[in-house]
């Protein structure tokens, strides 16, 4: 490894971007755009889906396996998690990241990366009620490019096991306070030029970030 390139990976790693508190987009990263779903189908479920997606946005820190993705409020301690807050998030126990959650419903939270993540976009959890009581669907899903070529590679090496496991602890462990049993789980990635999220949001007024507001009722 040359001077140059381990100076700019400290950089990266270590001191982080010029402005890491600013909201990104896919546009800021590298490499192809990725929309990535993990997913499990729930059957016999106890609680409401309002109930579940509620739990899982105030408690994410506590239902994601630490050793994996490590949660704490940044402009607050957590919970509560509400429209406008930001997020601090130690990654495998050495990669940083920062998330702001930008959108807030009853059945679900949508989270936007800051500049300081190994990814830029928005990840979107979500729950979706079943025809019949008891049935319910708990999704996460991911549209980012990766922040840098470093985060690429380092994706591609291993990183994408990681995040995959993650995903799949962090939905067994709602499922778990959701009640029932899971019927089935699955996860699918997708590279195109041009996706958008399966769940669209409404047209609401901006939140200043680092600001809170109320969430639905």
């Amino acid at each position: 490894m040359t001077a140059g390139l381990s100076a700019a990976l400290t950089v990266l790693i270590v001191k982080g971007p010029a402005d890491p508190l600013r909201p990104s987009t896919p546009e800021d990263g590298v490499g192809p755009l990725t929309r990535r779903r993990y997913w499990v189908d729930i059957e016999g479920a106890t609680r409401a889906p309002e109930d579940v997606a509620t739990e899982w946005r105030d408690h994410l820190a506590d239902h994601a396996p630490k050793w994996l993705a490590w949660f704490r409020g940044l402009d607050h301690p957590v919970p509560p998690v509400r429209q406008g807050d930001r997020l601090w998030i130690q990654m495998v126990g050495v990669r940083r990241g920062r998330v702001v959650i930008e959108h807030v419903d009853a059945l679900g939270f949508r989270a936007r990366t800051l500049r300081l993540h190994p990814d830029a976009g928005t990840s979107d959890f979500r729950v979706y009620p079943g025809e019949q009581p008891g049935r319910m669907v708990l999704q996460v899903e991911s549209l980012m490019r990766t922040n840098s070529a470093f985060d690429r590679l380092a994706y591609i090496l291993g990183v994408h096991a990681a995040q995959r496991r993650c995903w799949e602890l962090t939905l067994t462990s709602v499922a778990r306070f959701a009640g029932g049993r899971i019927e089935s789980r699955g996860h699918e990635s997708l590279e195109m030029p041009h996706m958008a999220h399966s769940y669209t949001l409404p047209d609401l007024p901006d939140v200043r970030i680092g600001s809170t507001s109320e969430t639905v009722s």
